[in-house]
């Protein structure tokens, strides 16, 4: 596996060829799940080959917003089989990697640890302190996409979702589930 290059390759492309009114999912949002993966990977004490398959999914589990805005991740499964093998990933390791971005999609349920620790990260800011801000960017974005809601039907989307979602692993859990049920309260405070 040749990380370093496969790293440097997505995020050059995801900064030139990502359109720039991706306000929730652009190269900002790839990198905030990385660095979360990374956290989550070392306090579930990974070993280095599974943290490399962990990085990489999470580096390149959006890339299918280079093409089209629903279906992403089949996209992504994509291109991962399409760049991978250049950089010396072998098809034991696609496997991996595309079974963990595909445990990302909407209602899939992630089946093994390193799925677990790439669902946590990709939601990890739902139990932080900028929940609020970064939630915002997702509304934005959403109407430019053709999604709109009034402010009151946000506020009932995101209540819907945090009630829903869960953390799977238990240092996510111990780390970010307070946060999230704050933010969760607050929203419930200003629903009507």
């Amino acid at each position: 596996m040749d990380f370093k290059n496969a790293k440097k390759y997505i995020l050059e492309r995801l900064e030139k060829d990502l359109s720039p009114n991706l306000y929730y999912h652009g190269v900002h949002h790839t990198i905030d799940v990385y660095e979360s993966a990374i956290k989550i990977a070392e306090l579930e004490n990974l070993d280095e080959d599974e943290k490399m398959l962990v990085k990489t999914a999470a580096l390149y589990h959006d890339t299918g917003f280079l093409f089209e805005y629903h279906n992403n991740e089949k996209l992504a499964i994509k291109l991962v089989n399409q760049v991978l093998p250049k950089f010396s990933y072998n098809k034991k390791q696609l496997q991996v990697i595309n079974d963990i971005i595909s445990s990302t999609q909407l209602k899939a349920k992630p089946n093994n640890l390193l799925q677990k620790i790439m669902n946590d990260a990709d939601s990890d800011y739902l139990g932080r302190k900028d929940v609020g801000k970064i939630a915002n960017t997702l509304y934005e974005e959403l109407k430019l996409y053709g999604v709109n809601y009034t402010a009151e039907e946000w506020i009932k989307v995101q209540l819907n979702f945090l009630e829903k979602h869960q953390y799977y692993t238990k240092s996510t859990i111990k780390l970010r589930e307070p946060e999230k049920l704050a933010y969760c309260n607050y929203l419930k405070s200003h629903s009507k």
